[in-house]
């Protein structure tokens, strides 16, 4: 028998909200989380030990917070966080997947599998941006949200995406000093791509009012804010020492980049499931059906792994796929009624992720041609210039990775991959409109030796496999 009827990966919104619904619903539940606790990166919890006044404050996080309290009291769901989960492979009519912790590695089985993997600021390469201080703005807030810790003395954000407001207001009313905020689009643009959908702007006031608040914030800590203002490389020595926009300089010892989100598909794509392009910012998405089922039988996804929409989004997409599997087995007890409401809501929720994805549309941003020196592969330190002399001879994801080493780094591709079908469509002149990319492959997450060279010959179950000490 599986361990499990279910195994969630994922412990953000759409994860626990799935879990909660599956084991309401009488099922065996586990979740796997790389970190500790549960709440994603949304709601990214300061470790156990620590204390933080005033942690997740504000009306944005309220329902998230509240699904993590109840997830955290749910006593039906086996928590398994502080584990990469490394591989999942189907057996027989379910899953077995591979969980790697700090000191073991974990094999368990499941008639199902929900993806709830989240998603990744979108890299986005330019001169010196792997010299110490450049962040993910999404790394920094995880700072600020976390533990309230200011990543650096002087910032500079710079990108596409509003949600790098919230983030410097964030900084400044932590005492941090912002020294710019710097739009790649013109503000006109911004404004005509909510102007097209005003009438969903309007039915979204409360939402766009947490915008208005960070921008007051930022005027009354005097924080300079340009429009049509691209961000062309990153100087410094050892470390940053300034960003350059165009012949002007801003001294700085932190740039935070915020073209938007790609959502993470590795482990549906190791097990076969189509996916899309998921345009503007890219990345692949899950396909699936009305239920968050996808084209592998018993496999389902919720959250930005399906498409990249916010917390609102993933929490109810997380609900729906856990009616989903409720329904695959045949215990579908007010499963449609419930599905109902919860189409409603995503339906709404969903406008407004689409007005956001226009708003922050980073494709004039990503169509700019890159210096040949800039690193287009930050693991493996691969130029442009490498690449693009490698597409003369193949114009192929896997064999530019043979010729190249893109892709074979530590990431296994995922700050890379974009970058690089962007460049092969440049080249060839084709849009990136079919599934392609790297083969994904196990292991998709680093791994110790001794994950590798555990006992294999392991009965099915729960089992935990020991690494050697040395």
């Amino acid at each position: 028998m599986p361990d499990y009827d279910l195994i969630v990966i994922g412990g953000g919104p759409a994860g626990m909200a799935a879990a909660r619904v599956a084991a309401d619903g009488g099922l065996s539940v586990a979740v796997i989380d790389e970190q500790p606790r549960p709440g994603g990166q949304i709601a990214r919890q300061p470790p156990a030990a620590f204390r933080v006044a005033r942690w997740l404050q504000g009306r944005a996080y309220r329902e998230v917070r509240a699904e993590l309290t109840a997830f955290e009291r749910a006593t039906n769901i086996e928590w398994l966080g502080g584990r990469s989960v490394i591989g999942v492979a189907r057996e027989a009519d379910g899953f077995i997947a591979h969980a790697a912790g700090a000191t073991d590695l974990m094999r368990l089985t499941a008639r199902r599998v929900l993806v709830a993997a989240g998603c990744y600021d979108l890299p986005t390469p330019l001169v010196g941006w792997t010299l110490p201080g450049v962040m993910a703005a999404g790394g920094v807030q995880a700072f600020v949200k976390s533990q309230q810790l200011v990543p650096g003395d002087r910032f500079v954000f710079a990108g596409t995406h509003p949600l790098m407001l919230i983030i410097a207001a964030q900084i400044v009313a932590g005492g941090g000093d912002v020294a710019l905020v710097a739009f790649d689009q013109p503000r006109t643009a911004m404004l005509r791509a909510v102007g097209r959908r005003s009438w969903t702007a309007v039915r979204h006031i409360k939402t766009f009012a947490l915008v208005l608040d960070a921008l007051r914030i930022l005027r009354r800590h005097h924080v300079p804010i340009r429009y049509d203002y691209p961000l062309t490389r990153v100087t410094g020595d050892i470390r940053i020492e300034g960003a350059i926009f165009g012949e002007n300089i801003v001294p700085c010892d932190a740039v935070a980049l915020c073209y938007g989100f790609v959502p993470q598909s590795d482990l549906p794509r190791m097990l076969g499931a189509s996916v899309e392009w998921a345009a503007p910012a890219g990345g692949w998405r899950t396909r699936h059906d009305a239920w968050m089922q996808t084209d592998v039988d018993g496999l389902f996804v919720a959250g930005e792994t399906s498409g990249v929409a916010g917390a609102n989004v993933a929490l109810d997409e997380g609900r729906l796929a856990g009616l989903g599997i409720l329904r695959s087995i045949g215990r579908d007890d007010g499963v449609e009624r419930r599905a109902f409401a919860l189409r409603q809501r995503l339906a709404h929720a969903q406008s407004f992720a689409d007005i956001l994805s226009a708003v922050a549309d980073p494709s004039a941003a990503l169509a700019r041609v890159r210096p040949p020196e800039t690193l287009l592969c930050r693991c493996e330190d691969v130029t442009y210039g490498a690449v693009r002399a490698a597409l003369v001879d193949t114009q192929a994801t896997n064999p530019v990775k043979l010729l190249t080493r893109v892709g074979m780094g530590l990431c296994q591709g995922r700050s890379c991959e974009a970058a690089l079908l962007r460049e092969i469509a440049a080249f060839t002149g084709r849009v990136i409109d079919a599934p392609g990319g790297f083969t994904s492959r196990f292991p998709v997450r680093p791994v110790r030796i001794g994950d590798l060279v555990a006992p294999s010959s392991v009965a099915a179950g729960a089992t935990t496999l020991q690494r050697p000490e040395d």
